[in-house]
């Protein structure tokens, strides 16, 4: 996915990084020797520690999305897919994400929105060249 940077702090052995993705703004721990550029442009890939299922208002007319809420990044994406381990959400054209079941209680289908938490703390960025 495509991962503009908009702030970069460094926190002890971290580099914590706030940026916008096309569905919302994230903030992880940058995982690259080199350190991101404020403004610019890069694509990434997540890891996602110790996510936390939430339950978000039903809708109609959801979209995928991403927040920043705090310390934490609230995560709203559509169930692409399933198989006997992982739920495949879909938040962009771009942006597939992989979540294990058993971090979600509640037994979803293909097509339902699924939400979850996680820790800034818990969300690896990484960044890749095409």
């Amino acid at each position: 996915m495509r991962f503009v940077v908009d702030k970069v702090e460094q926190q002890g052995y971290m580099t914590l990084v706030t940026g916008e993705t096309s569905v919302g703004v994230i903030q992880g721990i940058w995982k690259y020797r080199e350190p991101p550029i404020v403004g610019n442009n890069y694509h990434i890939e997540l890891s996602i520690d110790c996510p936390c299922e939430i339950a978000v208002p039903k809708k109609t007319g959801r979209t995928s999305y991403v927040n920043l809420h705090c310390d934490k990044v609230i995560f709203n994406g559509i169930c692409e897919d399933i198989d006997e381990d992982v739920y495949y959400l879909r938040f962009d054209i771009d942006w597939l994400e992989m979540l294990d079941i058993q971090y979600i209680a509640s037994k979803k289908k293909m097509g339902d929105f699924i939400s979850f938490s996680a820790s800034i703390y818990g969300i690896g960025i990484y960044p890749y060249t095409i």
